[in-house]
């Protein structure tokens, strides 16, 4: 299934991104891509048709950018960093100096492994029943990691990047939005700075815009058959901001 967002003003065409019809790896590219207003196609591979187009991927697994030059560039971490660079300048998704593209890099690393990265099968892949197994045991690992960066976030700073995003703020902005859905309390129990910097997030350019229009959870068109975001209405509590 083919789709092209709208793009207003958009800048530059960054190709396509190719992902199965979940909330996961590919959604903080989404992200960094309507706010820096970066024109992309999506192609969303249902379930059934991954046994064939695996083979015609770089590693066999997904994410991947197809850029307009035809060459397809796997690695989520990998794109974010190449979608980063090509965003406007003054943005700051891609910090000038090196010791913040490596900042930057560390925390959308963090972002995309264990364990802040198991809010997404907890929320897209397991059914509701093995999800509620699970979460006893892996929020809790959860959020000390995210405790452990919360001085990114102090000395009156809005974001990782300081006054503006860079794309670490994205990767961990996608794992919060679905940490909230799995347990907002131990969330918000992390401090006032963290619950703000998720509404300066939330409400970004393009990134506001993006939540209200993506699918949505229990619409039958985001999840595993029997995951919480197929079976649940977990995007409500955003309307409660």
């Amino acid at each position: 299934i083919f789709f092209r967002r709208p793009r207003p003003m958009a800048t530059t065409n960054v190709g396509e991104i190719m992902y199965f019809p979940l909330r996961a790896r590919a959604e903080p590219l989404r992200l960094l891509c309507n706010y820096a207003q970066l024109s992309y196609t999506d192609r969303i591979v249902q379930f059934e048709e991954w046994l064939t187009v695996k083979p015609t991927t770089p590693k066999g697994a997904m994410p991947v950018l197809t850029q307009p030059s035809g060459e397809a560039m796997p690695e989520t971490a990998d794109i974010a960093r190449h979608l980063a660079a090509m965003a406007p300048k003054d943005l700051g998704l891609m910090p000038e100096d090196e010791a913040g593209q490596k900042e930057a890099a560390r925390l959308f690393d963090i972002s995309n492994t264990r364990p802040c990265a198991m809010v997404m099968p907890l929320t897209n892949w397991f059914s509701a029943e093995e999800a509620a197994s699970q979460m006893p045991e892996a929020i809790p690992e959860i959020i000390k990691t995210l405790q452990q960066l919360t001085d990114g976030l102090t000395g009156g700073k809005a974001f990782f990047g300081g006054d503006k995003p860079h794309y670490g703020d994205f990767g961990l902005f996608h794992d919060v939005d679905i940490l909230r859905t799995l347990d907002d309390a131990q969330f918000k129990a992390l401090g006032d700075c963290w619950v703000q910097w998720y509404r300066r997030m939330a409400g970004l350019p393009g990134v506001k815009e993006y939540l209200s229009s993506r699918p949505q959870a229990m619409s039958g068109k985001v999840g595993r058959p029997g995951s919480r975001i197929a079976t649940m209405p977990l995007d409500d509590f955003r309307a409660k901001e």
